[in-house]
Order: structure tokens, then C-alpha cells, then sequence
């Protein structure tokens, strides 16, 4: 198991299966040193010219829906696609003037980037990945999830 965020184009792609616990609002992280930093919020207009790291298309529907948008209402971000969310992404956005889409969840992963509401109504599911034919431990654990839920 791990918690991330998902939807069924990612569980389809991975092969596995996932319980939904929240809708998390997309978010961008900066370095801690990138002048968007100094804010508390974010306008989409303050990504103009900026280098926003978006998973590839294909990846997520919420992502590709968010990337369609931008790409025909703001043209003036540019999108660079990357692969997987891993260390080396965070690192990618820490050493850089990148914006990395992220959620709020997240603030914690990496000492030296912020996480920055933006104003915009994009969401993502967030919850708990687990394999399709889950151990009974693991299905006791689901069923206790959902029970509090």
C-alpha cells in the first residue's frame, strides 16, 4: 500500500487499485529562493512565463484536463512533462526556477520547496493504492479506512 494521489487512468496504467479518502485542490511547489515563494496564493497569471513541471499526458484525466486548459487559455505558461513523482522531480524544482504541480498534502516531502495554493477549481483524488487482489491484512486495514470515513 501507499497513499498518492490517483485516478483510474493511473490505477489502470499501474495495475492496481486505490480507496479514494479526499479531493485534494492542485497546487504548484516552488524553491524556497523562487520569487512566487513570497506569495501565499497564486493567480494563474503569475505562472505566465513561468517552466510548470506537469506529469505526462496520459498519466492522470485531472492532470491532462488541467493541461489541456492551460494550454489553450495560457498559453504564455510553458508545460515541461516528466515521467514520475519521485525524489529527483522535487530535487528537479528545488534546484531550479521550475514550478512543479503538487498538492498540499505534500508539504513536508522536500525541506526546501513551498507549496502554493493557485485559484483556479482543479482537484485530485487522494487515497490509499493497493494491490487489486489485496492480503486479508490489507483488507481489514481498507475496511477500518472506510469505516472512519
Amino acid at each position: 500500500m501507499v497513499a498518492g494521489i490517483f485516478d483510474e487512468t493511473m490505477l489502470n496504467l499501474r495495475q492496481c487499485a486505490g480507496l479514494e479518502i479526499s479531493r485534494e485542490p492542485i497546487c504548484c511547489a516552488v524553491s524556497l529562493q523562487h520569487p512566487l515563494a513570497k506569495k501565499e496564493i497564486l493567480k494563474i497569471s503569475d505562472l505566465y512565463g513561468q517552466n510548470l513541471l506537469l506529469m505526462r499526458r496520459g498519466w492522470s484525466h485531472y492532470v491532462d484536463v488541467l493541461r489541456e486548459d492551460l494550454e489553450k487559455n495560457h498559453p504564455r505558461i510553458r508545460i515541461t512533462e516528466f515521467n514520475f513523482y519521485s525524489m529527483d522531480i522535487f530535487n528537479q524544482c528545488e534546484n531550479s526556477d521550475d514550478v512543479l504541480m503538487a498538492i498540499d498534502n505534500w508539504q513536508y516531502v522536500h525541506p526546501l520547496l513551498k507549496i502554493l495554493p493557485v485559484e483556479w477549481d482543479y482537484t485530485i483524488p487522494f487515497g490509499v493504492l493497493h494491490s487489486p487482489h489485496p492480503s486479508e491484512t490489507v483488507k481489514r486495514f481498507l475496511k477500518a479506512v472506510k469505516m472512519v470515513l
